[in-house]
């Protein structure tokens, strides 16, 4: 019942995301919204690569944080399960069947339990690094150029409300995350395990092996940061290559910083509207609105999302056919 409730939500959210775009599509004109990305030209070549490069640095670090003794997986197999994964949660709402097929696709290749602690905490370091920047990006921008202040505080100060789940997070793996739900399953009347005994046990190891990455393997715990951090900046640079194309007469450091706050925007549009499937229609009106606060015009930040939405459907569409070769190369 409850699992029929949530699809019917999530087609609704989608079809209602759908009727935005839809709506915003005609109140723009759409002959200039095709203008505008025709303008793009030849700078979504370098937006594209960006966005690429990011996956393979992306693929990068979360191979920094799977323990080598506990894994025959190449980096060809991380990159695959990556790139598949996200573009699952890129369809799906909540972003999280993604991860369920990441772990799918790396089965047999690294040890379970191992295999669950590197997800836990790839997915808290990358979650730790998007919030240093999404705070931080705001505050660059406030001193180095010349936007709406009002704007800018705004997007700072929603960005720090939403660090504060990141430092509960922080406690909880502290603590041991997996022990702890499993803990607080078994209390419940309705959840039976096999062999409660035996899944405590497992749920301890993870937690142990996610709170000894740090100190056991301090070089590779750098290495992963440092490449999260570059994948921040790939997606920032996305971002300004297509700026560029937009706004042509725009300098480059100001596009750079229109981009670094464009980003945080974005992705707290992202985590506030995670229910939407793809952010579909919220994404394109959200940029819209920013750049119309900004005292731009909010076209270019409409089209800005098209052409995003567009490296989207080319990202996914790899990612997913990536997916079903590795899923069907196993059977």
């Amino acid at each position: 019942m409850a699992s029929r409730l949530t699809k019917y939500l999530n087609l609704t959210f989608l079809i209602i995301g759908v009727g935005l775009l839809v709506g915003l599509l005609f109140k723009m004109d759409t002959e200039e919204v095709g203008a505008r990305l025709l303008q793009v030209g030849w700078y979504f070549p370098p937006a594209f690569f960006s966005y690429v490069l990011g996956l393979f640095l992306t693929a990068s670090a979360w191979r920094c944080i799977v323990d080598p003794a506990a894994s025959r997986a190449t980096y060809r197999d991380f990159l695959a399960a990556l790139w598949a994964g996200h573009a699952v949660n890129q369809v799906t709402p909540t972003a999280s069947l993604g991860e369920v097929f990441k772990g799918t696709i790396l089965k047999g290749k690294v040890d379970g339990e191992e295999l669950v602690a590197s997800l836990i905490t790839f997915n808290f370091m990358s979650t730790f690094v998007v919030q240093i920047f999404t705070i931080t990006g705001p505050v660059v921008v406030l001193f180095a150029v010349d936007l709406p202040s009002e704007v800018i505080w705004t997007l700072f100060g929603a960005a720090f409300i939403m660090f504060i789940p990141v430092g509960l997070l922080a406690l909880l793996l502290r603590w041991g995350v997996a022990s702890k739900v499993v803990g607080l399953l078994q209390r419940l009347p309705l959840v039976k395990f096999k062999d409660p005994d035996a899944l405590l046990t497992k749920a301890r190891s993870i937690d142990e092996r996610i709170r000894r990455f740090r100190k056991c393997r301090p070089k590779k715990f750098l290495g992963a940061v440092f490449c999260l951090f570059l994948v921040r900046l790939c997606q920032v640079a996305e971002l300004w290559f297509i700026l560029m194309g937009l706004l042509p007469d725009e300098s480059a450091g100001f596009l750079l910083m229109l981009a670094l706050l464009t980003q945080t925007a974005t992705q707290l549009i992202a985590w506030v509207m995670t229910f939407v499937p793809g952010q579909v229609g919220v994404a394109e009106g959200g940029s819209a609105l920013l750049f119309q606060w900004l005292g731009m015009d909010p076209l270019t930040g409409f089209s800005m999302e098209i052409m995003r939405r567009i490296r989207k459907l080319l990202g996914i569409s790899t990612g997913l056919i990536i997916g079903w070769f590795v899923v069907w190369r196993k059977k």
